[in-house]
């Protein structure tokens, strides 16, 4: 029976090669259980070979360090792509009103230009980056649409139902 500092080598090597699967068709997913059967065996004589090294089917120094570096560089790589927090998290009851002029208008003026051929919007929203009568109207059918209460304004509520509309359009663009 593996000691558990063993037992939990073979995990992480498991999970790298596991990981690289997903973006290498010549590895397989391997299960993570910590046991180094004839499955991991396999999976690191195809690592081996893919990276040009000995084909030993042992995990050697060699080894470990190419495929930690593949897959701390594919981790990279695949990452989501980082979102922007644009909403203020304070105050708590922070809102965006008619007649305020920010970045963040212009923000919101966007995701609601976006999901426009979603949502039946009364009138166009330009980017002009005041909050008017019309970003508010379209604010209220977007609070309509979500059961939000109808006030015109941008608070928190609506605000997450905003930007999960406006994700859910690029979602395969950038998965999360």
């Amino acid at each position: 029976m593996p000691r558990e500092n063993e037992k939990e080598a073979v995990q992480n090597l498991q999970r790298y090669l596991r990981t690289l699967a997903y973006f290498d068709d010549t590895l397989s997913p391997l299960p993570v259980d910590g046991i180094f059967d004839t499955a991991t065996e396999e999976a690191v004589r195809r690592f081996q070979a893919g990276e040009g090294l000995p084909v030993t089917g042992r995990a050697d120094q060699d080894t470990w360090e190419r495929l930690f570096a593949r897959y701390t560089r594919e981790q990279a790589q695949n990452a989501a792509p980082a979102r922007i927090a644009h909403f203020p998290r304070a105050p708590r009851d922070y809102r965006v009103k008619i007649g305020e002029e920010q970045f963040l208008v212009r923000v919101i003026q966007h995701a609601l230009q976006e999901i426009a051929l979603d949502l039946t919007f009364p009138a166009a929203v330009p980017q002009s980056g005041t909050y008017d009568s019309d970003t508010a109207n379209a604010v209220r059918v977007l609070q309509r649409v979500s059961g939000l209460p109808e006030d015109g304004e941008v608070d928190r509520a609506t605000w997450e139902e905003l930007a999960r509309y406006y994700n859910h359009l690029y979602a395969d663009y950038f998965p999360q």
